[in-house]
C-alpha cells in the first residue's frame, strides 16, 4: 500500500512538472477578413510583433482564433477568451473590461475619385449610401446618423466586396478604419491593394481610383477585452506588458499612432 502511495505521488509530481513545462494558453479571438484565403494573413506585422512580445513578457501563449468580428466580440462577452482590437463603446463597456490602449485607429470616408464629395461633418452624408462593416463602431455621431442622415450598406469584413460595391456605384462612400493620418498615404495604400479591381471596372480611373475625404470621421483607441472575471490576473500581467511596451518606445516603433504611456 505504501509502495502504491509512493508511486502515486511520483506520478502526480511528474504530471505537475509536465504541466509547468508546457506554456499556459489564453484564447484570443481576432477578426478574420473573408476575402483572405489564410485569415492569419490579415494580421499586420506590428500586431504580430505585439502579440509575440506579450507572449514573451507574460509567459502565456495565445491560442489564436480568427472569426468574423461579430463572433469575436460575442465570444469574449460569453467568457470564451479575449478579443483583440476592440474599441470602447457604451454598450461594450456594459459587458467587457478593457486592457490599456494599444494604438489609435481613424475612420475615413473613402469614395471613388470621380464621384467624390466634400466632407466636413456628418450632415454632408445626407441622402447618401455609405458602406459599413456590420457591428463595427464608427463613433457616436455616426451611430446617431445611421438611417436618419444616411443609408447604411452593411457588409461583413470583406474588403474586396466593399470596394467592389463602391466601384459599381452601389455605395457613395465607405468607412475605412486605418492608423494612417495622411489621406494621400491612405489613397496610395488603397490603390496598391485594390487598384487592379478598379482598373477592371473602369480603366479610366486607374491612376487615382480612390479618394479619402476631408478629415477622419472618428478616432478611437483599440484594446484587448474580456468579460469581467475572465482571468483577471492575466489581464494585470497583460497591462504590465502594454505599459512597458509604451514606456520603452516599442509601441511607437510598431505603430503609426501608438497609445501614450
Amino acid at each position: 500500500m505504501r509502495a502504491m502511495s509512493k508511486a502515486g505521488f511520483l506520478f502526480l509530481w511528474m504530471c505537475a512538472a509536465a504541466a509547468q513545462a508546457e506554456p499556459q494558453k489564453i484564447t484570443l479571438f481576432l477578426s478574420a477578413q473573408h476575402d483572405r484565403v489564410n485569415p492569419a494573413a490579415a494580421l499586420s506585422a506590428p500586431n504580430r510583433q505585439l502579440l509575440a512580445y506579450i507572449e514573451s513578457e507574460t509567459g502565456v501563449q495565445f491560442e489564436r482564433k480568427f472569426v468574423p468580428w461579430k463572433r469575436a466580440l460575442q465570444s469574449a462577452i460569453e467568457g470564451k477568451g479575449f478579443v483583440f482590437g476592440a474599441s470602447q463603446t457604451p454598450e461594450r463597456l456594459q459587458h467587457l473590461v478593457f486592457s490599456e490602449p494599444i494604438y489609435i485607429d481613424n475612420v475615413w470616408i473613402v469614395t471613388r475619385c470621380d464621384a467624390r464629395f466634400s466632407y466636413n461633418s456628418i450632415a454632408d452624408l445626407k441622402g447618401k449610401t455609405i458602406g459599413m462593416i456590420r457591428d463595427a463602431y464608427y463613433g457616436p455621431e455616426v451611430a446617431k446618423a445611421v438611417n436618419f442622415v444616411f443609408t447604411p450598406e452593411y457588409d461583413v469584413n470583406d474588403s474586396i466586396s466593399r470596394f467592389d460595391k463602391l466601384l459599381k456605384h452601389r455605395t457613395d462612400g465607405i468607412f475605412v478604419y486605418t492608423q494612417l493620418t495622411d489621406p494621400r498615404a491612405l489613397e496610395d495604400l488603397m490603390k496598391m491593394q485594390y487598384g487592379r479591381l478598379a482598373e477592371q471596372e473602369n480603366p479610366a480611373i486607374r491612376e487615382r481610383p480612390f479618394c479619402a475625404q476631408g478629415k477622419p470621421v472618428h478616432s478611437s483607441s483599440l484594446h484587448f477585452a474580456a468579460t469581467p472575471g475572465y482571468h483577471p490576473e492575466y489581464l494585470k500581467e497583460l497591462n504590465k506588458a502594454l505599459n512597458k511596451a509604451a514606456k520603452s518606445g516599442l509601441l511607437a516603433k510598431w505603430y503609426i499612432q501608438p497609445a501614450k504611456s
